[in-house]
């Protein structure tokens, strides 16, 4: 198949290694790529495709309202006006829609670009993704030496970008239609996964008394955007996990071929 991966970040990049083990493949980034193109922008590729992943898309908590609009809503729009295949494929968000935060909204409204649009989709809604390159991971990795973490009970499900790289490989062929829940198998709190962390690098953990009553209020007092956007206080309060996995099905059916 002629692919075409926009985004080479932290999963756009593990999935170009993926893919080209069985396709032809070429990426669409802001600086890197064989198309060099900022998705906010208005744009036109003439060069025609089997299949286009869009990975490209912000972290939650860490932007603004605003950019989170320009590049999930106007991004999503420009990438499909701009390219032609017979399918897309859109990395979206657990709970896309359901949680009142510019993030979870923004994904909402481009699953529905994505849907609208005409052409085959797979969405897939994945929880954490965790690995070497993940820029929130590595984050916590450096600040092991110091032994120290809050302690955070916000639930996520973790899964590794492999399992979720497999999953989106097979959705080249399968999955037609289908919006797809991807997490991995055991749920952890986020001070859990720190600790877990830790240990990695040699190191315990001393959880510090974080009180979620405390962490709410600090975010309504600062008068910031970004990570300490007072809207954050809404994934304070949600779980980012699944009860119907669709990863642990599809990742099942992997092993018994």
């Amino acid at each position: 198949m002629k692919i075409l991966v926009a985004g080479t970040g932290f999963i756009g990049s593990k999935l170009v290694e993926r893919l080209e083990q069985e396709h032809r493949v070429k990426t669409l980034d802001r600086n890197t790529g064989d198309y060099q193109q900022d998705i906010t922008k208005d744009f036109k590729i003439e060069e025609e495709f089997d299949v286009v992943f869009h990975t490209i898309g912000l972290a939650p908590g860490m932007n603004s309202e605003e950019a989170y609009r320009q590049v999930h809503v106007k991004g999503t729009e420009n990438l499909l006006n701009a390219v032609k295949s017979d399918k897309i494929i859109y990395i979206s968000a657990l709970k896309a829609g359901e949680i009142p935060h510019s993030f979870f909204q923004t994904k909402k409204q481009a699953e529905k670009l994505v849907k609208n649009d005409g052409r085959d989709y797979t969405i897939l809604r994945p929880s954490t993704v965790y690995g070497e390159g993940n820029k929130l991971m590595e984050m916590i990795r450096t600040a092991a030496p110091l032994r120290v973490f809050p302690n955070i009970k916000t639930e996520t499900q973790p899964i590794h970008i492999d399992d979720l790289t497999e999953i989106l490989a097979k959705s080249t062929e399968e999955f037609d239609g289908e919006t797809l829940e991807a997490a991995g198998p055991e749920k952890m709190n986020v001070a859990e996964m720190a600790r877990k962390i830790y240990a990695e690098e040699g190191f315990k953990c001393l959880l510090l008394p974080a009180p979620r009553f405390l962490q709410e209020t600090g975010l309504k007092i600062l008068p910031f955007s970004g990570p300490f956007s007072r809207e954050n206080i809404y994934l304070l309060r949600q779980q980012n996990t699944v009860e119907n996995n669709d990863a642990a099905r599809i990742l099942e059916s992997l092993t018994e071929i």
